[in-house]
């Protein structure tokens, strides 16, 4: 049985990971997201498919809730074997035009896009060690690229350069020994912060990063993945 994590699951990329994840069976994941009271898709997705899906609260910006949360499914299972950091925000428009940059939008968006994967990855790192094969993967963004020439989104941009940094560091960390970490980009999807315009649905865009995720291994930890498994540039 795999044991998974996934961060900010109750829409999008992460809500439809967990479907499938769910169609495969054999799985326990724990679907994390701020406020499940309000993420009716998930809860009935956990109600369907009890024994397998587990819902619970997860602020990735607040410690406390970290911490309890690990507390949580430390209590459930003994080892981690996969962790996907995916929450994350876009930002407003004071953390993307210049004219209009603001310290505590940019701040803000730094802090939850690359801080607070390292904080949560940090948390869960004992159960990872006890995992089978334990991953950890970094959902980033080809706007986190610095070969990428572009004007505008200075936050978002910023903070995904520094989440994909932070993988880099995990990778070689020998308290991280035995952990293979990775960054990957989803792709462009139509998601609420892709748009409706974007090129990947997100089935499509899940189910390429789920064989991309099951195929990971140590000789991977450190690299940058496009979904469809090539390496993309720093």
């Amino acid at each position: 049985m795999q044991r998974i994590l996934i961060t900010g699951s109750n829409r999008g990329i992460g809500l439809e990971l967990i479907r499938q994840y769910i169609g495969e069976g054999d799985v326990y994941v724990f679907a994390t997201c701020r406020d499940p009271d309000k993420a009716q898709q998930l809860q009935e997705l956990s109600h369907l498919h009890d024994g397998l899906v587990r819902v619970l609260q997860l602020d990735v910006s607040d410690e406390g809730s970290i911490a309890a949360a690990a507390s949580a499914v430390g209590a459930s299972v003994a080892g981690l074997d996969l962790l996907i950091n995916n929450a994350g925000i876009g930002g407003d428009d004071q953390g993307r035009l210049m004219g209009q940059l603001t310290a505590a939008e940019v701040g803000r968006v730094m802090a939850t896009n690359a801080v607070s994967p390292l904080i949560v990855t940090q948390a869960f790192r004992d159960l990872l060690k006890r995992g089978l094969n334990p991953r950890v993967v970094m959902i980033s963004s080809g706007m986190g690229s610095l070969q990428r020439k572009a004007g505008w989104s200075y936050a978002y941009r910023m903070s995904k350069a520094a989440m994909n940094m932070a993988a880099r560091v995990l990778a070689f960390d020998e308290a991280m020994a035995g952990v293979t970490t990775a960054t990957v980009n989803p792709g462009w999807v139509q998601t609420d912060m892709g748009g409706p315009g974007a090129a990947l649905t997100p089935e499509e865009s899940a189910r390429a990063l789920r064989a991309l995720f099951k195929g990971l291994s140590p000789a991977d930890s450190g690299k940058f993945f496009q979904y469809d498994g090539s390496e993309l540039p720093w």
